[in-house]
């Protein structure tokens, strides 16, 4: 049942630091070739961010998603460093409570 918890929170945190980074990437592409007008990929082309020029001399806008493959791939990774992390954790905390059962 803690593995289940850890895994479900892990899952969690890993869909907001991945969508937190791209939004910040999509931000930062945005900002980043002022009113140059085309299309900007970031975050391994995942998201896009793309300005136009209207045909009554507006500039359009616009910001999506390219390619869900690469927000994936990242989900499952950081989903898997932080099990990894809480499995060390677990080991060096036994290792402790050993070392300490042994010392008295």
């Amino acid at each position: 049942m803690k593995w289940l918890f850890r895994t479900v929170g892990s899952a969690v945190v890993a869909l907001v630091v991945t969508a937190g980074t791209a939004i910040i990437t999509a931000i930062w592409l945005m900002f980043s070739g002022g009113s140059t007008e085309g299309r900007r990929l970031g975050f391994f082309d995942s998201v896009f961010v793309e300005v136009k020029q209207s045909a009554g001399g507006a500039t359009q806008l616009g910001a999506g998603l390219n390619d869900p493959l690469p927000l994936v791939i990242s989900v499952v990774v950081i989903t898997l460093l932080m099990l990894a992390v809480f499995a060390v954790f677990d080991q060096l905390l036994e290792r402790k409570r050993q070392l300490l059962a042994d010392a008295d």
